[in-house]
């Protein structure tokens, strides 16, 4: 019994080995990754990433050091919103933890977390990880979700609703804060039945910049944090733009 389970604990850290070594994203999480996956199959082929076919993993901290039970708690308090607000340079210190309030409510589990805040419910959750650079060392793809929460009025549920999702790189974990490099980006219209979408992606600094929220509208009381807006912004405050794809491209 003990050879076998060696035997099969070998064979698992072979596999991951041979992930990272031939270009296979290792897949934490599953379910979300296959919903999305037609999204990302575009970049992953330029980043030469196989996408056929894909092994998943559900890895705990004794099999691999990379991922395991406490990793949704690292994403909540050292990931940062800077790829949502990249033009406001202290976004590089905003972590979700520091949206954490009386009002929020945060469900964590081992790979991400839900928090909801305000009107706003956010997802988080590590897909898993892949060598994007080509440098040897596995980076995190992780999926950030914005959404407005759903009205519990029968007489309002047929109203759109609006919803942000971010595809984004991890590169550098070393750091106190962790910075993540969008990809693609999807905004969404959710309606009782169906939804409608536009999608961007190879994002130039302009075109982040173009498609970043308005800090006042996005946040409720108790977000002092995220509310104090740079004195360069405040004439900005309240205003929303307004983006298609149509105006982004190139």
């Amino acid at each position: 019994m003990k050879n076998i389970f060696f035997l099969m604990l070998f064979f698992l850290c072979s596999c991951m080995a041979n992930a990272s070594s031939q270009g296979i994203i290792r897949v934490y999480d599953n379910t979300r990754y296959q919903n999305i996956k037609p999204l990302l199959l575009a970049d992953f082929t330029k980043h030469g990433i196989i996408t056929e076919d894909l092994p998943s993993f559900n890895p705990v901290g004794l099999i691999n050091k990379e991922w395991g039970f406490f990793t949704g708690k690292e994403l909540y308090k050292k990931l940062t919103l800077s790829f949502r607000y990249p033009s406001v340079e202290e976004s590089r210190h905003w972590t979700f933890a520091g949206l954490e309030s009386e009002y929020a409510d945060t469900e964590m589990y081992s790979h991400g977390f839900i928090m909801e805040q305000g009107l706003e419910r956010i997802t988080v959750s590590l897909l898993g990880d892949l060598d994007w650079d080509k440098d040897g060392v596995l980076d995190w793809l992780v999926y950030c979700r914005f959404e407005e929460k759903a009205s519990s009025d029968k007489l309002a549920r047929n109203n759109a609703r609006k919803a942000r999702e971010y595809f984004v790189i991890i590169r550098d974990r070393t750091a106190e804060y962790w910075q993540a490099e969008p990809f693609v980006i999807r905004d969404l219209t959710l309606f009782t039945h169906g939804q409608d979408s536009a999608v961007y992606r190879n994002l130039t600094e302009r075109k982040q910049k173009a498609l970043e929220p308005g800090l006042a509208l996005d946040f409720e009381a108790g977000q002092a944090k995220i509310l104090d807006m740079p004195a360069a912004e405040t004439n900005r405050k309240g205003e929303k733009q307004k983006i298609n794809e149509q105006s982004l491209s190139e």
